[in-house]
């Protein structure tokens, strides 16, 4: 065993291990904002196929077609070069056509990295600034039936934006610059565009989605695969953060050194190369994940699938019920020791139901016998109502007893107005277990 040295010594000679990971206390925060569902995915054209840039794919494609001998790096250098305009093509908007035209055709495989990204479930809403849907096709090749597409394509009319910050747990992919398929300058082309399309986006007007730039102001950017110049990432930046400021991390394969120094003065941290940057943070986050697992009830657990409400008196059926549902994959949190005596964990509680993605309360005729007695599960049906009417579709899933009197039990209208799922005893709870499931499908 290894001898201690007591503090009462001079311990001047002890050695300390000194190849400590510099960037670990960020690495803790930003894991932890991730399992709160906090971080948004900022997803770049550069990450999204194996081994190429897309954007530039479909740019040399067209630097063929119009046999062009000289060095183009850009869409705007080509719109403007003789052998694009000496080619009947003098109308420069022509160019959104044929990008509609060729991607109506093809379709890019993404990339491996892009699909680690999409397969983490805490990440529910992304937002990319590419207009090609690769993000998109493959979330639904991934299951993602119901997947929200959301675009802002710059026109104020048909702009898209959130409800609130619950809305950023509905399964979602936001086109930040328009996607293709719109008409000219509709989805961002040319350098032109993208300025257009960044002062939309900081212009205090009705076009501008003002819910979503003032949700991401309290949240955490996951920035990946956006390898553009200095000056224009900080115009993104702005966009997104509006104030200029804000925290998360960026991956890159190289930064501009003032730009290094922006981001870090803005309380963000940069690594590299990205594709070690996602492996470490899903080794983290698996880490983490097991170890809230050892001690899932020792605290309030945040972005659960569900949540169970219960009294007391019907711990066995919310046990049963959580060992049903955990059996089949379905993460599940209930209060199961008791960690809201004493009151101060009750915004814990609370933020824990706002951000389930649903809340199961348990109604039996115990329900009825303490209708005047104060308890916490009152408190948490409140909490639901609420977050409830914010996400605007099925939410709560009540599960109760047979012949329960609803209005005998003091149970509010409004929950009482969502179709429960009845069982006679626990030895039900594995069929209700099967419908509860059956119902979330509906909704996916």
């Amino acid at each position: 065993m290894e001898e201690l040295i007591n503090w009462d010594d001079n311990f001047d000679n002890i050695e300390i291990q000194s190849n400590i990971d510099d960037n670990a206390p960020q690495w803790d925060i930003f894991i932890d904002q991730i399992i709160q569902g906090n971080v948004i995915p900022v997803i770049g054209p550069e990450i999204l196929c194996e081994n190429y840039n897309p954007h530039k794919k479909l740019l040399k494609y067209f630097i063929n077609q119009f046999k062009i001998d000289t060095e183009i790096n850009s869409f705007s250098e080509l719109i403007n070069n003789d052998n694009f305009t000496n080619n009947g093509h003098r109308e420069k908007d022509y160019i959104y056509s044929y990008i509609n035209q060729l991607l109506s055709k093809t379709r890019f495989s993404p990339s491996q990295l892009l699909k680690e990204i999409l397969s983490i479930k805490q990440f529910p809403f992304i937002i990319t600034t590419s207009f090609i849907p690769i993000i998109e096709n493959t979330l639904k090749d991934m299951g993602r039936k119901n997947l929200r597409v959301m675009v802002f394509n710059n026109n104020p009319i048909e702009n898209q934006d959130i409800q609130d910050d619950i809305d950023l747990r509905t399964p979602t992919i936001y086109y930040m610059f328009g996607r293709v398929g719109d008409s000219a300058h509709r989805y961002v082309v040319t350098d032109i565009d993208m300025l257009d399309f960044c002062s939309s986006w900081i212009a205090d007007t009705q076009g501008r989605p003002g819910n979503l730039v003032s949700c991401l102001r309290n949240k955490y950017l996951l920035m990946l695969g956006n390898s553009y110049s200095d000056w224009l990432f900080r115009f993104i930046w702005y966009s997104l953060r509006k104030s200029g400021s804000g925290s998360g991390l960026y991956a890159y394969e190289y930064v501009e050194d003032e730009l290094s120094r922006f981001l870090q003065r803005n309380q963000t941290f940069l690594s590299k190369p990205t594709k070690e940057v996602i492996q470490k943070m899903k080794e983290k986050l698996n880490l983490k994940l097991q170890e809230k697992k050892k001690n899932k009830f020792q605290a309030v657990e945040y972005g659960t699938d569900i949540f169970i409400s219960y009294s007391r008196t019907d711990s066995a059926i919310a046990q049963k019920l959580y060992d049903c549902l955990t059996h089949r994959g379905i993460n599940v949190w209930f209060d199961r020791d008791n960690i809201t005596k004493g009151g101060k964990f009750m915004e814990e509680i609370c933020q824990g139901i706002r951000t389930a993605k649903y809340f199961i309360p348990i109604l039996t005729s115990n329900i009825e016998q303490e209708k005047n007695h104060p308890h916490v599960y009152r408190t948490e049906w409140d909490e639901a109502i609420q977050t409830g009417i914010r996400y605007g579709r099925t939410y709560i899933i009540p599960i109760s007893q047979t012949n329960l009197d609803f209005y005998r039990a003091a149970i509010p209208e409004r929950l009482r107005q969502h179709n429960a799922i009845e069982f006679a005893d626990i030895n039900d709870i594995d069929s209700v277990s099967e419908q509860i499931i059956q119902e979330i499908n509906k909704q996916l």
